[in-house]
């Protein structure tokens, strides 16, 4: 009989302690998510027109035209001279509005580049390059900034047409890719 109470109560300690262990393997809740689409130049991270040939479009984009179709240029010119080296220092800016520098919040890393046909002429820099990527004299096609809340970026552009004639057209885009943290 002690034999057999032993191993009921052995057994009821053994299925105890598997119950115990058990995994947790759902669990619903609802909570809300409310993403707003707005402009370029009303996002946390925000991207700014600087210069004439950066504009905000009605679609809210920003766009950089160095053509006739160019809103701020009506009548103007119709684009830049073949064979030759344009350098436009703060053509846009990058802001970080996402949390002011004393929360404690460490900032973003922001990286823009430069991609379609474009990419065989127009090269970019900014003061706050982390690469050295500061001046038009060492522009790549790809760049990096951190930018601590509350503070901003600018970009600048060279444009290089050597070994191009007039009547070319480059049409291409500029791509921002934002994360918190450093540009390790």
């Amino acid at each position: 009989m002690t034999k057999l109470l032993l191993l009921f109560v052995s057994s009821l300690i053994a299925i105890s302690l598997l119950g115990l262990g058990a995994d947790f393997r759902s669990y619903d809740a609802q909570r809300t998510f409310t993403v707003a689409v707005v402009a370029d130049d009303q996002e946390f991270i925000d991207l700014t027109p600087i210069q004439p040939y950066a504009y905000i479009n009605e679609d809210g984009k920003i766009y950089f035209d160095f053509s006739d179709y160019n809103p701020n240029y009506p009548s103007g010119g119709r684009g830049v001279s073949p064979n030759t080296t344009y350098a436009f220092d703060r053509v846009f800016k990058v802001s970080n509005d996402l949390w002011p520098n004393d929360s404690g919040y460490s900032g973003i890393c922001v990286e823009v580049s430069v991609s379609g046909n474009t990419a065989s002429i127009l090269k970019l820099y900014s003061p706050d390059d982390v690469n050295g990527h500061t001046t038009p004299g060492n522009a790549a096609t790809a760049i990096k900034m951190f930018i601590e809340g509350g503070n901003y970026a600018e970009v600048g552009f060279v444009i290089t047409t050597s070994g191009y004639t007039a009547g070319n057209t480059f049409d291409g885009q500029i791509n921002v890719v934002a994360h918190s943290g450093s540009c390790v």
